[in-house]
């Protein structure tokens, strides 16, 4: 059966929700890997340009599914939440993992050091994408459940918590020095990513609030 019929009886069957659900879980999944893997990086000292090239090809295992995703989009009748929060949603855990990928390259181009510093708001980021894949497993069939999409926004505000922490201890000192630059730059970098995940919250509670 071609791939327009299949999704037109999944549409007559009602079974369209779940496509979605898997493809934005695996989405997801691939995020908090990439964010899990760079926490143990930055524990163990791993050599940037090894851990550069799993969070790349990481990413790209993101954009296929993404690529999935917008292409059963396009042609289905009927989606979990509204289009356009669904979209949103997608696009935002996107960022998410594009940023990890850029903060895993420029750590390696920049000729930084894994440091502890990096660790919190890491952490803080693989936590609120496990809590946010929780949420959009549920809905499928618990579309009113949006206190798991509320926690992972809270977790990404802890992301950036942990990003001016960090921010702090480390403009604390009299002198900027080359790897003082190189750090703030890396930090930027997942504060973005905290904001990308706040935004992928929202777009589920969105989603969720329109649909219930």
């Amino acid at each position: 059966m071609s791939g327009r019929w299949t999704r037109l009886w999944r549409d007559l069957l009602g079974r369209n929700d779940g496509a979605f659900v898997e493809l934005l879980v695996r989405q997801t999944a691939i995020a908090s890997d990439a964010a899990r893997r760079l926490v143990a990086a930055q524990r163990e000292r791993r050599q940037p340009s090894r851990v550069a090239a799993e969070i790349v090809e990481l990413a790209v295992a993101g954009d296929d599914v993404r690529s999935e995703l917008m292409t059963e989009l396009a042609h289905a009748l009927t989606t979990p939440i509204d289009r356009e929060d669904l979209y949103r949603l997608s696009g935002s855990l996107d960022d998410v993992l594009d940023n990890l990928r850029d903060f895993a390259v420029e750590l390696d181009t920049y000729g930084a050091q894994p440091h502890e510093r990096f660790i919190a708001p890491l952490d803080a980021l693989a936590e609120g994408l496990e809590a946010l894949g929780e949420a959009i497993g549920r809905v499928e069939h618990d579309v009113a459940a949006a206190a798991r999409p509320a926690r992972a926004a809270k977790k990404a505000n802890d992301a950036r918590d942990a990003f001016h922490r960090e921010m702090g201890v480390l403009l604390a000192g009299d002198e900027a020095t080359m790897a003082t630059l190189r750090d703030r730059e890396l930090l930027r970098r997942l504060d973005v990513a905290g904001l990308r995940l706040a935004a992928a919250a929202d777009a589920l509670i969105s989603g969720v609030l329109k649909r219930g």
